[in-house]
């Protein structure tokens, strides 16, 4: 097996394609050596085993990047919900229409840094079905997660609880575009503050640094046709 720990190569010499059940292992080790040994589920939800399998079995599709026999990094679009994941209520959306779900990403660690996230973010989208409503969800503490989605056409439409009661962004990729005359910076952890935005028709739409260097969201309302 090639050193993990070695520079890893450009974006553009990783090969990109669809994986399948012979790839299970691949993605089960790739995942818990991104998450790590201590596991933060309110930063990202550990999956199990039988999650994978289940994707790869006929439950939505995975796209991988590989350099040469290592899975540099891999995305899930998820097709089929389960009944208490169903998305359509929490989207408000009609229920006759198809709904795909980015529900996870992990990156080699020796790959960090190179915009891989954003790369597989683009191919699920092109992967999915023109007509096809998609959703993603993020941790608002897991900065690289959201950030990516934004940059990508995902804004930021809601905070809820999920996995047993950690918060996430609930982003879904409709085409709005925002007015940019009237923006508010927002700290992504002030849920309340957040919330009062949600509730008066604002949507985060870009990543941008508060006057300290951290990391804010910008708000703003989406532009009237």
């Amino acid at each position: 097996m090639m050193n993990a720990l070695r520079e890893a190569a450009p974006t553009s010499t990783l090969t990109q394609r669809m994986l399948g059940p012979g790839d299970l292992d691949a993605i089960d080790t790739l995942h818990h050596l991104a998450i790590g040994p201590l596991v933060r589920p309110e930063v990202v939800k550990p999956e199990n085993r039988s999650y994978f399998e289940s994707i790869l079995s006929g439950r939505g599709l995975v796209i991988g990047l590989y350099d040469g026999p290592l899975l540099a990094a891999y995305g899930i679009l998820q097709l089929d919900h389960a009944p208490k994941d169903g998305p359509h209520k929490m989207l408000g959306i009609d229920p006759a229409l198809s709904v795909g779900r980015l529900a996870g990403a992990s990156v080699h660690p020796a790959y960090r840094g190179r915009g891989l996230q954003r790369v597989l973010i683009a191919a699920r989208v092109d992967a999915a079905p023109a007509d096809m409503v998609l959703f993603s969800t993020a941790a608002p503490v897991n900065t690289p997660s959201w950030a990516s989605l934004l940059s990508e056409g995902f804004p930021i439409y809601d905070i809820q609880l999920f996995f047993g009661g950690y918060a996430r962004y609930v982003m879904v990729r409709d085409f709005t575009t925002f007015d940019p005359q009237e923006t508010l910076l927002v700290d992504p952890l002030d849920t309340a503050r957040q919330k009062e935005l949600f509730a008066e028709g604002w949507h985060g739409y870009a990543r941008c640094r508060t006057d300290s260097g951290a990391a804010g969201v910008l708000y703003a309302r989406p532009r009237k046709a």
